[in-house]
């Protein structure tokens, strides 16, 4: 395998050889970091910049790159298997084995007769995890890469997470600690963009991929970066946008309460009465915290994390910074506030990167974020008042005719529900996956599609958008889950090679991603017309007929039911306009968004 001089030291990778499930050898350096630890002095900092290596300073080792580095420590489930400790920021590169560049080559791929070629379009994964778990190699990248037709460098990595990473109070938007999380995944960007090109992959082409909480941040970061400063220039958001659910103030009476409550949980009372004692107490607090075992800070966080699970409404996420950070002392690479406003505002004010834009939803987002218990039409309204408490009278009546109660409606589209659930179960499934997912979604294709401003004469980026819709999870009557689109996405023959349908569909999918990731269009030259992934133009607010055509992965598959399925292989992909019922009811989100994202009424 080969090594790489980097400034912070040599690192050698590991060989993956081919295999029936790897097409090609892939070369993988594991486990690089790309800051300091962030445990002691820098927990609850923004992330440090790793000092240069210095080979006078006794020692000229290179280090073997062939183990993953810890994952950072979260709320939510423990990884078996996976070391996790606050050492966390850390990378995994992934490339073409045997791939050799040169980085003055030009024009598009390929070589120039001397054998070598040019530097590879670069991928980077932002994993999921509610920004209170995950780790970078939820994704497969060696499989993502080694299935690549076109040769492509892939990145994946760690982020701070739960209190460590997302600490949301007005206390620590005074400490200059908000969106810790973020600030790693924008030190990590800086990290690629002056490293890469030692792996041969070529800085000017960098693609970000996300699924979930990931597609959340990475469109927190279509708002936060120019232009001219972006380090990146294409981006995929699977499940998640900058809209979705809620981004509250740090001061937020939510957000606080859920501060004070993991406080309490450590055995800190803070001063709800003078705000010279709770002033007096807080230029204590931090170093108090700093001073915590990891597994005290992570038993109080779950804690309060299990509290807000049903309906969601999860602590330890991002918010607006108020305070612009001001206190931070910070490097330029993750300087200044990330979120400055509520990204609803930040899209209306046209304040986002217009770069190339892929991004799509599974039928069932809700699924697996649904109590099967909610029986009631007391229920299903209180799940959303709960979550959404400006929600008034006539918002309830809109929201129950758009989603007909099925004990009032028996042929409401709802009557149907998974054996031993509760009546109001898909009624509620079907609006949280809109409110939560879908509708978020499609409002970010909304506003990439549209004018970039009144006087703009210059078109919209491209923005494409598909509908993942393979059957799973019997146990649920067969949904297609959240998240259920990720091994298909990677080409991982290991979750999906004994479905021979969703390796077909996988086949496309991942081409698809792959040629976005190459040339900024998803797009083969040789599809037939109905295998085109459609672009959405320019559309307006109103009007069913001009919305936007999606690409739907896997229609009518049900494999990965098993037993309880038909095994039917369903279609790879086809292109479908959207629903009126789709465009109805993303039309009543879109308009109750603030009351989501911390205005209320």
């Amino acid at each position: 395998a080969t090594t790489i001089p980097l400034p912070q030291g040599r690192y050698t990778g590991v060989l993956l050889p081919a295999s029936p499930s790897l097409p090609k050898a892939v070369e993988a350096w594991r486990g690089i970091p790309y800051a300091q630890s962030t445990a002691g002095e820098n927990r609850f900092r923004p992330p440090v910049a790793l000092d240069p290596y210095d080979a006078a300073a006794g020692g000229d080792a290179t280090v073997v790159a062939d183990a993953f580095g810890q994952i950072c420590p979260g709320t939510v489930g423990r990884a078996v298997g996976v070391a996790e400790g606050e050492d966390c920021l850390n990378l995994n590169i992934y490339r073409p084995a045997g791939y050799s560049w040169n980085d003055k080559a030009d024009g598009e791929g390929g070589d120039r007769g001397d054998g070598r070629r040019q530097l590879m379009p670069v991928v980077i994964y932002v994993h999921g995890g509610a920004f209170n778990g995950g780790m970078g190699v939820e994704r497969n990248m060696a499989s993502f890469v080694g299935w690549a037709d076109t040769p492509i460098l892939g990145v994946n990595f760690n982020y701070r997470v739960g209190p460590l990473g997302f600490p949301s109070c007005a206390a620590a938007d005074r400490e200059g600690c908000l969106n810790l999380g973020l600030r790693d995944q924008q030190m990590l960007f800086g990290w690629v963009r002056d490293n890469i090109g030692a792996f041969g992959g070529d800085s000017g082409r960098v693609t970000l991929m996300g699924l979930s909480a990931g597609a959340h941040s990475i469109g927190y970061h279509l708002q936060s970066y120019t232009a001219s400063t972006a380090p990146f220039h294409a981006a995929i958001l699977e499940s998640g946008g900058p809209t979705a659910r809620a981004t509250l103030s740090p001061d937020h009476p939510r957000t606080e309460a859920q501060w004070r409550e993991f406080l309490s949980a450590l055995g800190i009372e803070q001063g709800q009465t003078q705000v010279a004692v709770e002033d007096q107490q807080q230029q204590k607090l931090f170093p108090f915290l700093r001073s915590l075992p990891l597994n005290v800070l992570l038993r109080a966080s779950g804690a309060v994390f299990s509290r807000y699970q049903d309906p969601v409404r999860w602590p330890f996420q991002p918010v607006v910074e108020t305070n612009n950070n001001n206190n931070t002392t910070t490097t330029t690479k993750t300087g200044g506030a990330i979120i400055t406003d509520l990204p609803i505002s930040a899209f209306r004010r046209g304040a986002f990167l217009r770069i190339p834009i892929l991004t799509g939803f599974n039928t069932n987002e809700g699924a697996v974020f649904c109590n099967p218990r909610v029986s009631t039409a007391q229920d299903f309204f209180g799940k959303f008042t709960a979550m959404i408490p400006g929600l008034e009278g006539a918002d309830l009546a809109s929201l129950s005719a758009l989603y007909p109660d099925p004990v009032a409606h028996p042929d409401s589209p709802y009557a149907r529900v998974p054996r031993g659930f509760g009546r109001q179960w898909s009624r509620y499934e079907a609006a949280y996956a809109h409110y939560a997912y879908i509708c978020p979604v499609l409002q970010t294709g909304h506003f990439y599609s549209g004018k970039t401003s009144a006087s703009s004469s210059s078109p919209p980026p491209p923005v494409w958008v598909y509908h993942f819709a393979p059957l799973s999870r019997p146990e649920f009557g067969g949904t297609a889950n959240h998240g259920d689109e990720a091994p298909v996405v990677a080409h991982d023959m290991a979750a999906i090679g004994s479905c021979p349908g969703l390796v077909r569909t996988a086949d496309v999918m991942h081409g698809a991603w792959v040629r976005f990731i190459a040339t900024g269009d998803p797009n083969s030259p040789a599809a037939p017309a109905g295998q085109l992934h459609h672009r959405s133009g320019s559309r307006e607010r109103s009007g069913a007929s001009s919305t936007g055509k999606v690409m739907i992965f896997g229609a009518d598959n049900d494999e990965r039911m098993g037993d309880s399925g038909e095994r039917r292989p369903g279609t790879p992909a086809r292109v479908a306009s959207l629903t009126e019922h789709e465009v109805e009811a993303c039309r009543y989100w879109w308009e109750r968004v603030e009351l989501s994202e911390g205005i209320g009424r």
